[in-house]
């Protein structure tokens, strides 16, 4: 067989349909959960929740997966008894390192406030 006819075959049977890797874990009463990386399909996002209780003491359930893209709203919901806060994002393993990013970003800040004190 050709060379050209061979490639041209390999490439139609394994560029098949696109899926997105995310994240996906869950921790009670921990903000750190063991990630596991899986596939999903291609009508899917990443997501990652968070469920904060506040009755008698203070619980929080911490979760990443999919969802399909169509229920994928990010948002924050208070709830009688707390918030749930969803994050959706469409990129391979989009919704890993939650709590860095927020520390990164008070780190940044945190040369201003010492500066603003200073003068």
């Amino acid at each position: 067989m050709d060379l050209r006819i061979t490639i041209v075959l390999l490439s139609v049977f394994i560029t098949g349909g696109h899926c997105i890797r995310c994240y996906a874990c869950e921790s009670r009463g921990s903000d750190v959960c063991e990630e596991r990386i899986i596939s999903c399909s291609d009508r899917d996002s990443c997501a990652s929740t968070r469920e904060t209780k506040y009755r008698s003491t203070k619980v929080s359930v911490l979760g990443k997966g999919c969802l399909e893209k169509e229920h994928c709203i990010s948002g924050t919901l208070r709830q009688e008894t707390g918030f749930v806060s969803l994050q959706c994002c469409n990129t391979d393993l989009c919704n890993g390192a939650d709590g860095l990013y927020k520390g990164s970003f008070l780190l940044l800040l945190s040369p201003l406030f010492f500066y603003s004190l200073c003068h």
